[in-house]
């Protein structure tokens, strides 16, 4: 593999600003409910980068935007810092628009089921050499 500077870059920095933007909004969010333990701000989080992606993704598309490092930015950096469940709910929504339905379906079930069964592993590996 070829180790692209901008790239790695684009990626880098739109991370940082993913990330710092879902930190910020999500306890921003959370404080709202001070005394919920439902995690309002993830949900937030979660949901409001399902739309941008769902609407980059058709913007992109549509307008046939197709500079790489600017995707990779975009996507992959601020919207995979800011939840990589958006990149999860629009992979899966790719393979049903592609008439992929079972794939899709297997996606969804795969990564949440074994999501998390493996945190439960994590967790209980924890717990039991404490």
């Amino acid at each position: 593999m070829q180790i692209d500077l901008i790239k790695i870059l684009a990626v880098g920095s739109g991370g940082f600003l993913g990330a710092v933007s879902r930190y910020l909004l999500a306890g921003f969010t959370q404080s709202f409910f001070p005394t919920s333990q439902f995690p309002y701000g993830t949900s937030l989080v979660n949901i409001l980068g399902c739309f941008l992606i769902g609407l980059l993704a058709g913007t992109f598309e549509l307008k046939e935007w197709m500079n790489p490092e600017v995707r990779l930015f975009i996507f992959v950096g601020i919207l995979g810092g800011f939840t990589t469940f958006s990149t999860f709910a629009n992979e899966s929504f790719m393979l049903w628009e592609k008439g992929e339905i079972l794939l899709g379906a297997l996606n969804i079930g795969v990564q949440i089921i074994l999501g998390v069964l493996f945190v439960w592993i994590g967790y209980g590996l924890v717990k039991s050499f404490s």
